[in-house]
């Protein structure tokens, strides 16, 4: 990234060149993550995987801006839908967990408030149920409650072969906190998995972690590459004195590269002009109204 930066000369901050309504294509990626929060083992995954973004009016997914769908739109603040997750763990590959079961996959969605306080700020407050996923089963697991500020940039860069490249990158900061039964899912042992290294501990709700991310995207004709690092404090975590907390920080961190295969005629829907469903079926109420009257 360094060598990117001093290869290639500054330009002007500008948005993007607009973009296509939906785009889809293919990628590789290598990611070391906590095999679960406050972990001090890690896991390691590199695989391929299909792409597929979409700029539309309500819905939104892509590199940019993650996955949300407006709910209730306004000029500084928004109503969204969003979520999060994290993958299941075999616990026979986990010495902490040694003869427990299996750690599930764990997804989180609900509303986030959001607060844009300029083009590059954006403050968010999240509650999301969530839900744990065996096969075809799914059970209610308890939910999580996140505050975060964002700051976003975003630059074009000419390079040494006048080819444009694209910079952005995103920086956050947040906290979060979480109920007993999600905090349980990670933190708590039972009597029967009681062992003599790892004492019974019934978990609690409250404070779980907060977290510095950084997201970087350098992205030239088709072609996107991906930087990403992150990391967790959980010391001051309410369930910092289980046996299964057996790490006070974890260091997660990412790279994948991106092509797009095929994308569509019609362009994307700018940020600045995206609505809520909520907006919309007030203002077709309204109008419904103004044509009997």
């Amino acid at each position: 990234m360094i060598v990117l930066i001093f290869l290639s000369a500054p330009l002007a901050k500008a948005a993007e060149e607009s973009k296509p309504l939906w785009e889809y294509g293919f990628g590789m990626g290598y990611a070391k993550y906590a095999q679960y929060p406050a972990a001090d083992q890690y896991a390691e995954l590199i695989l391929p995987f299909p792409t597929f973004q979409y700029r539309g009016e309500i819905l939104r997914a892509d590199d940019r801006e993650g996955g949300r769908a407006y709910l209730l739109k306004k000029e500084k603040w928004s109503l969204e839908f969003s979520g999060s997750g994290s993958l299941p763990l075999d616990s026979s590959n986990n010495r902490a967990r040694e003869g427990m079961e299996d750690l599930p996959l764990v997804a989180e969605a609900g509303p986030q408030l959001v607060y844009s306080y300029s083009q590059d700020w954006e403050f968010k407050v999240a509650a999301f149920p969530s839900v744990i996923i065996e096969g075809a089963y799914i059970r209610q697991n308890g939910g999580s409650l996140y505050l975060q500020a964002a700051y976003r940039w975003e630059h074009e860069w000419v390079g040494p072969l006048a080819k444009p490249l694209w910079l952005s990158g995103i920086f956050t900061v947040n906290a979060k906190a979480a109920s007993q039964e999600f905090n349980a899912t990670y933190f708590e042992v039972s009597a029967a998995d009681a062992t003599s290294t790892r004492s019974a501990y019934e978990a609690v709700s409250g404070f779980l972690n907060t977290q510095v991310t950084y997201f970087q995207r350098v992205s030239v004709g088709r072609f996107t590459v991906y930087m990403a690092a992150s990391y967790a404090d959980y010391s001051q975590s309410v369930n910092r004195t289980s046996p299964l907390h057996r790490a006070d920080s974890n260091f997660e961190y990412g790279v994948g590269l991106t092509y797009v295969l095929g994308e569509s005629e019609r362009r994307s829907v700018p940020p600045e002009d995206t609505e809520g469903l909520i907006n919309k079926a007030i203002q077709k109420r309204k109008d419904r109204l103004m044509r009997f009257q």
